[in-house]
């Protein structure tokens, strides 16, 4: 059973958690969904509009000329933000933060001059925003909405009460349902979107260097292929495998076997991460794939083995590397083949054959 101050501190690490907004800007302007969302957001934003336009038949609400100018001025930035949503890609941090508080800012400013009967209705459109905030803002800005949002329902409520002959129960009921929808909904939506992120995250990480795993590298080596073949780029698969591993285990203990295998990761990360994506696929093997010019393709491979030696080691290890390399202008780019499967088992081929030599080298072949 979990204690609570397990969960109070599950609670902490949810809301101070960073969130990745550059990710998700990349995220949905790669992907042809992206491009749906922004329309649903246009839409969405444009339904905003139309209510204030509605709005203005409402027998009871303010015609003063300070409520219609306004009506008038949030119908123009209704329209072009939505202008925004269609024609400009997803945007990043300042993007959907000032989106949001632009919808809540507008959305309270409608609780001023619509009729007070409206109130509580007007409220549930904060569900809405919630429900954008959850997927797109961080925990510290949705807490930050939901704050604003039941403030602003609790405000309604009691100006309905004071300004209109309503039953309380019947008040009291409205209000908790829309206090529900606007602020129950969304965190406990986003307390589970993070909840899955995490476990659908790790699932596709090896938990001892954190780099992926063979699920991890599947799902994102065919953004290397295809930024190799966009740029016409070289892309090359290695495999890498630490030599006479047992006997380090043997020798030191398999604690100094894991730090080896962590300290070799961290190394190829730091040679080959900005090139391409980088695996654990076995217990002492790591693969990747990495795209860059043909000039620099074989300095890249042949660095792999300086980039891991370092005199300071407590235990010094050397490794294997199997390389197989499809230049821009292979015949492979234009046949109907499994080019990331074929240059894998072309890759650990090589690398057993650098294993048979003694190890230690670099055993490449051009697809």
């Amino acid at each position: 059973m979990n204690s609570p101050g397990g969960s109070r501190n599950a609670l902490v690490r949810w809301f101070l958690q960073p969130f990745d907004y550059a990710w998700m800007a990349d995220f949905q302007n790669s992907r042809p969904t992206g491009r749906l969302i922004r329309w649903v957001m246009a839409v969405l934003t444009l339904n905003y509009g139309a209510l204030a336009v509605v709005s203005l038949f409402s027998v009871d609400t303010s015609r003063s000329v300070v409520a219609i100018v306004w009506k008038a001025v949030m119908l123009v930035m209704v329209v072009v933000v939505a202008a925004a949503w269609i024609t400009r890609p997803f945007p990043g941090r300042f993007g959907v933060v000032a989106f949001a508080v632009f919808a809540d800012l507008g959305t309270a400013s409608a609780l001023l001059i619509n009729p007070i009967a409206d109130a509580i209705l007007t409220c549930a459109l904060f569900a809405v925003i919630g429900t954008f905030c959850t997927f797109f803002l961080s925990p510290r800005w949705l807490v930050a909405h939901l704050l604003f949002a039941v403030a602003c329902t609790v405000a309604a409520a009691v100006a309905t009460h004071g300004g209109a002959d309503v039953d309380i129960a019947s008040l009291i009921f409205r209000t908790n349902v829309v206090l529900l929808a606007i602020a129950g909904v969304p965190l406990t939506s986003h307390l589970l979107v993070t909840v899955l992120t995490e476990d659908a995250r790790s699932s596709f990480l090896d938990p001892l260097t954190g780099l992926l795993n063979r699920r991890g590298l599947d799902a994102d080596v065919d953004d290397v292929w295809l930024l190799g073949r966009d740029q016409d780029r070289c892309v090359a698969v290695l495999v890498v495998d630490i030599d006479r591993f047992k006997s380090i285990n043997d020798r030191y203990g398999h604690e100094e076997g894991d730090a080896v295998i962590v300290r070799v990761a961290e190394r190829l990360g730091s040679h080959l991460g900005e090139y391409g994506v980088l695996a654990r696929t076995g217990g002492e093997e790591y693969l990747a794939v990495v795209s860059t010019s043909r000039l620099h393709i074989d300095a890249l491979i042949h660095g792999v083995r300086r980039a891991l030696r370092d005199s300071a080691d407590s235990v010094s290890v050397t490794v294997s590397i199997g390389a197989a390399i499809v230049y821009w202008d292979s015949a492979l780019w234009d046949q109907d083949v499994d080019i990331v499967t074929r240059a894998t088992r072309v890759a650990d081929s090589m690398m057993y054959e650098a294993k048979a030599a003694g190890g230690d080298r670099v055993v490449k072949s051009v697809l």
